[in-house]
């Protein structure tokens, strides 16, 4: 668990932790959008390739498939999706005390 404190000179807590509280919202709407771009992208490379995005990793990791531009974005997406969830979790966790 992490713990930030935050001090005001103006003493005013409650504007302070609406502040917060917006910022992580709208933070997550940036994070979801880029989720559903990224989902978009995998799904096109799946279509173009005829196999899951699991079986694509898995032959990747082995080198069982050729790495070139589209299998490097393709796992490039991967990964960002994989980064994004953790963000989305990690503000979803997020508790604000007063």
């Amino acid at each position: 668990m992490v713990t930030v404190n935050v001090k005001s000179t103006t003493g005013d807590v409650d504007t302070i932790k609406e502040l917060i509280i917006e910022g992580l919202k709208e933070e997550k709407k940036r994070i979801e959008f880029a989720l559903e771009r990224t989902a978009s992208i995998v799904k096109a490379y799946e279509e173009k390739y005829g196999i899951s995005t699991s079986v694509f990793i898995e032959k990747f990791k082995q080198s069982e498939i050729e790495e070139n531009d589209d299998t490097f974005d393709w796992w490039a997406e991967v990964k960002m999706a994989n980064e994004l969830r953790e963000k989305i979790n990690t503000i979803a966790n997020i508790e604000i005390c007063r």
